[in-house]
């Protein structure tokens, strides 16, 4: 196994870093006793929590590029339990914050939001390794 060029693991850190942040603004967004968006449709909450967490998984997923040969439905599975246990940790979080509340819906909208964007991007990376790997061939996969 080939270890990565330095430059490429200082890139991989730069994304484990900004994920803490994100993490860090999660938390201090859900300290807040209410946030000031106006309530456009019903369900909003729930697209809100997806596209905050699918940032997370994204951000994750960017950091754990480095792992080479690991299987990607692993690495996927580690990705939503790591998104689904900061979601959990932020719902338990939120109901200790007062005029806020805790919901298992919106622990399912982190964890999938976290999972659509993990998924997405190592299916992204999938594919531009396979194109990397066989330039020649012209021929798509079945």
């Amino acid at each position: 196994m080939r270890r990565p060029e330095p430059s490429v693991t200082r890139r991989y850190w730069i994304y484990r870093v900004l994920a803490v942040f994100w993490m860090a603004a999660l938390y201090w967004l859900s300290s807040r006793q209410s946030l000031p968006a106006p309530h456009l449709f019903w369900g909003q909450d729930k697209i809100e929590h997806g596209v905050a967490f699918g940032i997370l998984g994204m951000l994750f997923a960017l950091s754990f590029s480095t792992v080479q040969g690991k299987n990607r439905t692993k690495r996927l599975i580690i990705l939503i339990l790591l998104v689904a246990l900061y979601g959990l940790s932020d719902e338990v979080h939120q109901y200790f914050v007062p005029g806020r509340d805790a919901s298992f819906w919106d622990l399912c909208a982190d964890a999938t939001g976290g999972f659509l964007a993990a998924f997405f991007l190592l299916r992204k990376g999938q594919r531009f390794s396979r194109k990397k790997s066989r330039p020649h061939l012209d021929i798509p996969e079945i």
